[in-house]
């Protein structure tokens, strides 16, 4: 009987706002003691790549994604554009193929509305070096 009354009244702890309170204020101390919360990372910036080469795209991510940056592609000066307006707070590296239409409109539009995001030109027929390096050193 004792074991059924006890079992019922941890039971009724649990489930009852009261009861939930009273968990909480008695062993609420336990859990911050015992488990400090994690320390908060702030986020990785975004790292901006401009060219139509999907090569070039799936480079870019395969550096930096298991780095935990997240890549943003665009394939025109217009979609660049857009980008840099609505998040250069969030980028910090802007990869630029000197082939893409408005390259130079794009890198001084990085460098004016992002200042601190590191602007790579990538040259023409470039190797897949050119683009891993750097980007590797920026982030």
């Amino acid at each position: 009987m004792v074991l059924t009354l006890g079992l019922m009244g941890t039971f009724a702890l649990g489930l009852t706002n009261t009861g939930h309170a009273v968990c909480e204020e008695m062993l609420g101390w336990t859990t911050a003691a015992h488990h400090p919360a994690a320390p908060v990372l702030p986020a990785r910036p975004q790292v901006l790549v401009v060219t139509t080469n999907p090569e070039d795209q799936t480079r870019a991510a395969l550096a930096v994604n298991p780095r935990g940056y997240r890549v943003v592609v665009a394939e025109t000066q217009e979609r660049a554009s857009g980008i840099l307006r609505a998040d250069a707070d969030r980028i910090g590296v802007v990869v630029i193929d000197s082939e893409i239409p408005g390259a130079e409109t794009i890198a001084a539009m990085a460098r004016a509305l992002a200042p601190v995001a590191k602007v790579i030109r990538l040259p023409p027929d470039h190797a897949a070096v050119s683009l891993s390096k750097p980007l590797l050193d920026a982030i």
